[in-house]
């Protein structure tokens, strides 16, 4: 049996639920690097997705504001819904400290609903380590600003998250560098606007790249497991 070294990337896309089918893997059915985001203002058809056994997840959409009500509304939606994820927890851009103190404000008003919490890592994040709450989310968020998100201190986050058994998941990666320079080697799950904005021209090749990890991770951890 493979170990839990071994994992494929997710890509998650905010996209409608009948469109996840319009992108297919060898066996006919849904790709399997392919799953679902959705947000306070995209959460059509949520159900069916989740019945459907497509892994899926929910962000807070504060990169846009956070609408409380619409937030509060979605985690109301979700709740008791089987394959979620992660549900990310109001942050602010660019502020790791900020974020922090939103995590404890919010935290417990998703754990009441049985959700796993996702921390979104914002800029600084490693300068306050010793404060990050390790055993009360299940998810890494990587957000923050574009620098910060390719720089060697997020990538360290993401590996010290993995080596404890949380999920990363890395946001805004749309292009095969940023893919290759945080998802490849140090990610679970990623998203971009381009995927959903540019569905029918890009998704596939998106899952294609998670296709070429996938394959790569598994190699890997049979050889570790032969040794």
């Amino acid at each position: 049996m493979i170990g839990r070294t071994y994992s494929t990337p997710i890509l998650l896309v905010t996209t409608a639920h009948p469109s996840l089918f319009q992108h297919v893997g060898s066996d006919g059915w849904i790709h399997p690097n392919l799953g679902r985001l959705i947000q306070p203002r995209h959460t059509s058809s949520i159900e069916k997705t989740a019945h459907a056994g497509i892994p899926w997840a929910a962000d807070n959409d504060c990169f846009q504001g956070l609408d409380e009500p619409a937030y509060v509304r979605m985690l109301d939606r979700i709740a008791g819904l089987p394959g979620c994820l992660f549900v990310t927890v109001p942050d602010v851009v660019g502020d790791s400290v900020t974020t922090l103190e939103l995590f404890d404000k919010w935290a417990p008003i998703v754990r009441r609903r049985h959700l796993p919490l996702a921390l979104v890592a914002q800029d600084g994040l490693e300068d306050h380590f010793d404060a990050i709450p390790w055993a009360r989310f299940s998810c890494l968020f990587i957000g923050g600003s574009t620098e910060w998100k390719e720089g060697e201190a997020a990538r360290w986050l993401a590996d010290e998250a993995r080596a404890r058994g949380r999920r990363v998941h890395w946001g805004r990666v749309n292009t095969r560098r940023r893919f290759d320079l945080v998802v490849a080697d140090h990610g679970d799950s990623w998203d971009g606007s381009k995927w959903a904005r540019f569905r029918k021209t890009y998704l596939d090749q998106g899952l294609e790249w998670c296709s070429e990890v996938s394959a790569r991770r598994l190699e890997l951890a049979t050889e570790r497991e032969a040794a």
